[in-house]
């Protein structure tokens, strides 16, 4: 396993052990609600119908059901690397701008799940590059609403008005489109919210961990 892989292992045992099973159960409890009603447009298996039928009109509500909803589906796994044998393959390949290569391995993992935040934006930005591609899935767009409905959770400057993420690889991406990267990290937590606390400059970036998960098993010999 790469050294990627075990930072996330690790970072999500200390988090988990940190807090335990559930966080943020109050906001947890309201997209469960509307996610697994069959009457709701949000149902969760309308959604994935419409992200593969008509994906021209995903707007920033149907993501924001989508990537908090996530956490409340069956097949659901809290990092990107343990759901997608391809994610290896996939951020080699973005690394070294092979955007032919990413592309297809992007829309792989897009299909499992429509708003792995990491995979949306490097497949993004390699459509953007190749301007003769021609992007049926409107994955760009989707990217832009997908962000704008994390953010619309809070500004990040006080515990009180963090930013609610269900993934921990999420995180780099929020920080570095904020201005925090090369800051320092903390985890707290506060009335059964748990939070990574990112300091820079003397500014704070609050991000809420909203989590319905178990830890994955993981073959020692890798």
């Amino acid at each position: 396993m790469k050294k990627i892989s075990l930072f996330y292992l690790l970072f999500f045992t200390t988090l988990v052990t940190y807090a335990q099973e559930k966080d943020s159960i109050d906001f947890g409890s309201e997209i469960k609600k509307v996610v697994i009603d069959p009457m709701s447009q949000y149902y969760y298996p309308l959604l994935l119908e419409k992200v593969k039928n008509n994906p021209m009109d995903i707007n920033e509500m149907d993501c924001y059901y989508l990537y908090y909803g996530q956490i409340y589906q069956p097949d659901y796994k809290a990092l990107s690397f343990f759901a997608n044998p391809e994610r290896m393959a996939f951020d080699r390949a973005s690394m070294n701008g092979n955007c032919k290569k990413s592309i297809p391995l992007g829309k792989i993992m897009l299909e499992k799940n429509p708003v792995e935040l990491t995979v949306l934006l490097h497949t993004s930005i390699c459509i953007d590059k190749r301007k003769k591609y021609v992007d049926t899935d409107y994955l760009p767009q989707r990217y832009n609403n997908l962000l704008s409905a994390i953010f619309s959770t809070g500004d990040g400057k006080t515990k009180e008005t963090a930013i609610k993420i269900v993934n921990i690889e999420d995180e780099y991406i929020l920080k570095g489109t904020l201005g925090f990267l090369g800051g320092e990290e903390t985890l707290m937590s506060d009335a059964n919210h748990y939070y990574s606390v990112w300091s820079k400059n003397g500014m704070n970036l609050y991000l809420e961990h909203i989590m319905n998960v178990k830890l994955p098993t993981i073959n020692k010999e890798e």
